[in-house]
């Protein structure tokens, strides 16, 4: 149920796309008649002084690129730009219909978007309209963001709800686009690198961010017969290291590319709209296997792993501390523990707990339903942390777990009582913060063995108790998640979709609440004669270093593999005031038992 997780963070890497491909307009043949009947002006009717006018003018046309994901055809990307009027005004009109087709457990799944971008053709091309259409699973979301005075107001409807809410204006505009258009048309060398801002729309708040493009090199080839000039280029976003590349010729039109996993070239419409019949396996697609079978995950209190393939730091806090620097790409070392209440306190500003409970088009903790079904789980407890696990214990129950399943909105969550994490995650939002308590949804990966040991993508939940962010996971029926659980993100999801594919997780050691047997704890892949796989399992996981704890009153409490207990601590634990990180322990190379110490800083002697 976790890995639908990535699935719908693949969409949005499908959505981010767009997104780019929308920063460049395209020349192409004069678009036909829409089927609302609007009045096309390949032609402005106005004399084309305006740069952004002229700019819209030599945009329009349409282009199609077909989507693969491990070399199959999994979707397509249509495109069109045109200028249309509506009233006696002309406007600049962006459509990308995107189709992303996968399998989940051998069931075919499709999910479909049309994104809509109108544009003011005056002053600085003003965004005057956003409209999201996402089909899915038999069900349909529409969200459609208007400009209104200095505000924007948007409407979204699904299932049997409608809301409207009103959000602050994005910083961008058309003229954004025109600029990266000018400096493609600049002729740039190599190594030159543009800065261009844009907005993407994400339930009731415009992201600003930038993205930095890098021009590498100019080559001359025959495309279907013509000789075109490509450009060749790199951009990265803001929000972290991870590059994309592509290609596109003078007026900007991709020629191809990629963005995480997926990749992405021009094609014939036709030939765009015809996927595979044999679809490629999200959830195992976006799996990533690991070396050591560390049990049931619920039992895990603590894990010391090292994650290779990503260029950006991970989230730390109280139960998750990143060790090393992850942006060069080199490995991160990453120490994870069931997570516990502390006596520690993390400050909040006023403005995260107003985000963090009020009600947005998908999370509608304001609704009559959603309001009355929280107070009544809630009744007579005073604490964040009892209303959330009553809360997430009736989510648990209530859900029938089913990867295909799929809601955009927590009242249809509440209505169709079926779906996967993303599912569960949403509707404890909502009624988490119709209880008054500060709640978001994150997103990592979570630790299974079932039939080999690997992490899935997952999607999970945490709420304010009063001191820190603590996690709940209303899938797995946890209040302070296990060990298991690595976190990878809150809301950015670029960050994950170009994890994909590329990321690696190797276990160092780990510790459970039932000792298991050591030698059947790892995978023995095959190995070239010589090098042998380095398994290590303690009776005491070391802390990291002292000076990582800079956010801390008191490092994470320890955890010995022998304890008992299996329940969630629900008190602040001090860590012992003395240990001995000179003691041997046993460590595996390969079938041979080995006897291993660490030095004060718990650093591995070799």
């Amino acid at each position: 149920m976790q890995s639908s997780a990535g699935m719908k963070t693949l969409l949005s890497a499908g959505a981010l796309c767009s997104l780019l491909l929308l920063s460049s307009c395209s020349k192409g043949e004069a678009p036909k008649p829409n089927i609302e009947g609007e009045t096309l002006s390949v032609k402005p009717t106005a004399p084309a002084e305006n740069p952004l006018r002229k700019f819209a003018e030599n945009g329009q046309g349409s282009f199609a690129c077909g989507l693969y994901l491990d070399g199959k055809k999994v979707g397509y990307l249509i495109g069109t730009s045109k200028i249309i009027k509506r009233g006696d005004a002309d406007f600049f009109e962006q459509k990308m219909e995107t189709l992303f087709s996968a399998n989940k457990r051998g069931k075919a799944f499709t999910d479909k978007s049309t994104l809509t971008r109108l544009f003011n053709l005056d002053g600085n091309g003003e965004l005057t309209s956003v409209e999201q259409v996402n089909e899915r699973d038999g069900a349909t979301y529409t969200s459609l963001v208007m400009k209104q005075g200095d505000k924007y107001l948007e409407t979204s409807s699904g299932g049997k709800s409608t809301k409207s809410v009103t959000i602050e204006p994005p910083k961008t505009s058309l003229d954004n686009d025109k600029q990266l258009g000018d400096w493609l048309q600049s002729s740039p060398k190599a190594g030159d690198e543009f800065d261009y801002k844009s907005s993407d729309f994400n339930g009731g708040e415009f992201n600003e961010h930038i993205s930095h493009y890098k021009y590498l090199e100019k080559k001359n080839l025959v495309l279907n017969g013509v000789p075109t000039t490509i450009h060749s280029l790199e951009q990265r976003d803001d929000r972290d290291d991870e590059v994309t590349k592509y290609d596109c010729d003078n007026n900007g039109r991709l020629i191809r590319g990629n963005l995480g996993p997926i990749t992405f070239r021009l094609e014939e419409e036709s030939t765009a709209r015809k996927l595979d019949t044999v679809g490629v396996d999200l959830i195992e697609a976006s799996s990533v296997p690991t070396n050591v079978r560390m049990g049931d995950p619920r039992k895990l209190k603590q894990v010391l792993l090292k994650i290779s393939g990503i260029k950006y730091n991970l989230p730390n806090s109280h139960r998750q501390l990143q060790t090393t620097d992850g942006k060069g790409g080199a490995g991160t070392t990453l120490m994870v523990n069931r997570d516990y209440q502390t006596a520690d306190k993390e400050p909040i500003s006023k403005e995260q707990l107003a985000k963090y409970l009020k009600a947005t088009p998908t999370i509608q903790s304001d609704d009559a339903q959603i309001k009355a079904k929280a107070e009544e789980l809630t009744a007579g407890q005073t604490t964040p942390t009892e209303k959330a696990r009553l809360i997430q214990k009736w989510v648990h129950d209530l859900i029938g777990k089913d990867v295909n399943r799929n809601s955009n909105t927590a009242l249809e969550v509440l209505e169709r009582k079926a779906g996967d994490c993303t599912e569960h995650a949403l509707l404890f939002n909502a009624l988490a913060r119709a209880a008054g308590i500060p709640s978001r949804e994150v997103t990592g990966l979570m630790y299974t063995q079932s039939p080999q040991p690997l992490f899935y993508w997952h999607v999970w939940n945490e709420i304010y108790d009063g001191k820190r962010w603590v996690s709940v996971d209303p899938t797995w029926d946890e209040v302070f998640v296990d060990a298991g659980h690595l976190k990878i993100a809150d809301d950015d999801t670029i960050k994950i979709a170009n994890s994909f594919g590329k990321m690696k997780i190797e276990i160092i050691s780990f510790q459970t609440d039932d000792a298991i047997s050591m030698k059947d704890a790892f995978n023995a892949p095959a190995k070239p004669k010589g090098e042998q796989e380095s398994i290590v399992l303690m009776d005491t996981v070391p802390p990291p270093p002292r000076q990582l704890h800079y956010h801390l009153n008191e490092p994470p409490p320890a955890v010995n593999m022998g304890a008992a207990s299996t329940s969630a601590p629900t008190e602040a634990q001090a860590p012992p005031k003395k240990k001995n990180l000179g003691k041997a322990i046993e460590q595996f190379y390969g079938s041979k038992l080995n006897q291993v110490q660490f030095d004060k800083e718990g650093h591995l002697v070799e």
